[in-house]
C-alpha cells in the first residue's frame, strides 16, 4: 500500500511547487511541524527549500504547482491532481492552518500541526484552531 503525500505551501493565490513524500505520507503533519523553524511566512517557494533542508532524505521529488483556479478546488480536483493514499496537504501561510485532502474523503480536513516555530510569526496552536 502506498504511503505517499504531496505538500504545497500557499500565501493567497501564490502557491509553491509540491513536495512529494514517497513514504511516510501519514506523518506529513508531524514533518511540517518539525520543519516550522525553516519555513518562511512570506514566501511559499522558500518554504519548499526550508522543508527540504529540514527533511533532506524524505522528499522524493518536487513537482510543479497546480494550475490557476486551484484556490476553489474541492476534493475531486485535488484527487485528480494527486489522489494517493494520504493525499494533498495545503499549508496556508496566512492563517497557519494545514488542510488535508485525503484519498477516501469528500471534504477537506484541518490537520493539527504546531506551526508556532515559524519565523516572524509566533502563533500558539490553540489560537488558530479556534478560527
Amino acid at each position: 500500500m502506498r504511503d505517499e503525500a504531496l505538500i504545497h505551501f500557499h500565501l493567497g493565490r501564490r502557491i509553491s511547487a509540491g513536495l512529494l513524500l514517497p513514504q511516510n505520507g501519514g506523518a506529513a503533519p508531524e514533518l511540517i511541524s518539525e520543519a516550522a523553524p525553516w519555513l518562511d511566512t512570506r514566501d511559499p517557494g522558500r518554504c519548499v527549500v526550508g522543508f527540504c533542508a529540514a527533511h533532506p532524505d524524505l522528499v522524493g521529488d518536487v513537482v510543479g504547482p497546480p494550475p490557476p483556479g486551484w484556490e476553489t478546488w474541492h476534493f475531486a480536483e485535488w484527487d485528480t491532481w494527486f489522489g494517493r493514499i494520504n493525499g494533498v496537504f495545503l499549508v496556508d501561510l496566512r492563517s497557519l492552518k494545514v488542510t488535508q485532502y485525503p484519498l477516501y474523503s469528500c471534504s477537506p480536513q484541518v490537520v493539527r500541526c504546531d506551526l508556532s516555530g515559524l519565523p516572524r510569526r509566533l502563533v500558539p496552536i490553540e489560537e488558530w484552531l479556534e478560527r
